[in-house]
């Protein structure tokens, strides 16, 4: 299955670059002491500088902007390897000596690479969010100005809250994945410059980077997401990304297998060990179909002894499903363990009606129906008097399992009845509305 362990560090590595030179660094950025470094390069290329750099922790790749000699003197995305300093070109993010974009985060959750247009950039790019196409570098505007334009231009996403933070001149604020709308954030503590960097640590703390252009004054920070700058340290340069640089994931899994019951699958899987363990999302897939998100498991932290884990998904259609893990430990950083098998949901071998749940209810309920064959389905609501009030279900439907959403809104409190017609199967079943 590709387990994978690792220890944990006493403080976040994180991995920054050097907008005035061609360097990519790798940093304890508890007190900012500086580890190895290498020299940027890039076949075809000269590279001058380097304005930001981020994770992928989906294919475990770092993705970078590097500014290029001309003609013409222009922004590249590429892919590093810290170790290295060897990038590999993808596509242009601009020309001129600032270029289109100054920032780099991903968002681990909806899998997508985001760019922060620099103050530098032409009107329609400068203080406005994209999201950039990982083999291509084609950018698409999704939102902006944004009102806390400046100078820096700096975003870093949060997987705890799900939402990217945005900081430019003195001003801070979250940005929505979904609306793209921005929310102020009022920023305390340590005075500061310009951020040039930042990324997610965890437990509601960034760790960021200045710009501040005399090098006795640069420095290294903390920030909360209420917005509380902590200076931490020194910089020996105008450090820009910023990436973690240790992305190996802290649990050893034992075991992962599926249990089916009808149209209910339960996920059981064990660790061995776990060290900063965060938590698992639990995300499935139809065969060939897109991954979601369908639920969240905590972990138990650091423990030397291994833990048992189960997770019930209910009223599956009848399909075939794929299941994976995505294991996330308290930097941020994650790996995904996939089920081995895929679970098959086949259809039912007789007719069924559940009793409806919650019962009572108010004002929703849901109920479950089982079809063993193909046909057409009625479903109706009845009160005490037997008078019909609505039909829930009328159509030839397929066999399988399947569920209905009953919304009683707009029914006073009292006993429904509901009932089913399929073939030459009726059923009928009481319920609770209880306002």
């Amino acid at each position: 299955m590709g387990l994978i362990s690792k220890q944990s560090v006493a403080a976040p590595i994180v991995i920054g670059v050097d907008a005035g030179s061609a360097l990519i660094q790798s940093f304890d950025a508890a007190t900012w002491t500086a580890g190895a470094s290498s020299p940027l390069t890039m076949t075809g290329f000269t590279i001058t500088g380097a304005q930001a750099v981020t994770w992928n922790s989906d294919n475990l790749l770092y993705y970078a902007i590097v500014t290029v000699s001309g003609p013409p003197v222009e922004r590249r995305l590429v892919t590093v390897d810290p170790s290295t300093g060897v990038c590999t070109d993808i596509g242009s993010l601009g020309p001129g000596s600032f270029g289109a974009f100054s920032s780099l985060t991903y968002n681990s959750d909806l899998g997508i690479l985001y760019a922060m247009g620099g103050s530098g950039a032409p009107l329609s790019v400068a203080e406005c969010l994209f999201s950039v196409d990982i083999n291509t570098a084609a950018t698409t505007l999704l939102g902006g100005p944004y009102s806390v334009g400046g100078f820096g231009e700096i975003i870093a996403y949060n997987y705890d809250d799900d939402l990217i933070y945005h900081w430019s001149g003195n001003g801070m604020e979250t940005i929505s994945p979904v609306t793209f709308l921005a929310s102020p954030i009022a920023v305390s503590g340590d005075p500061y410059d310009e951020l040039t960097g930042a990324v997610y640590t965890g437990s509601g703390v960034f760790t960021a980077t200045e710009l501040v252009f005399s090098p006795a004054s640069r420095s290294g920070y903390t920030i909360t997401t209420a917005g509380v700058f902590d200076n931490v340290g020194s910089l020996p340069y105008r450090v820009r990304g910023l990436a973690y640089a240790d992305p190996v994931l802290p649990v050893e899994l034992s075991s992962f297998v599926s249990v089916i019951n009808n149209s209910s699958v339960t996920l059981n899987w064990a660790t061995a060990s776990e060290t900063n363990n965060s938590g698992f999302d639990i995300e499935r897939s139809s065969v060939n179909g897109t991954w979601s998100k369908i639920a969240n498991v905590s972990g138990n932290g650091t423990s030397a002894i291994g833990h048992n884990y189960t997770y019930t998904d209910r009223n599956l259609s009848s399909g075939i499903y794929n299941y994976r893990l995505k294991q996330i430990d308290y930097n941020g950083n994650f790996e995904y363990f996939n089920l081995s098998n895929e679970v098959n949901i086949g259809v039912p071998v007789k007719y069924d009606l559940s009793q409806n749940y919650p019962n009572p209810f108010n004002p929703s309920t849901v109920i479950n129906y089982d079809l063993p064959f193909d046909g057409n389905v009625s479903i109706k609501i009845f009160d005490m008097s037997g008078k019909e009030l609505m039909t829930l279900v009328n159509e030839v439907k397929t066999a399988g399992y399947y569920s209905v959403n009953f919304n009683a809104s707009n029914l006073s409190s009292g006993v429904y009845f509901y009932t089913i017609s399929a073939d030459n199967f009726t059923a009928t079943k009481k319920m609770m509305l209880v306002k």
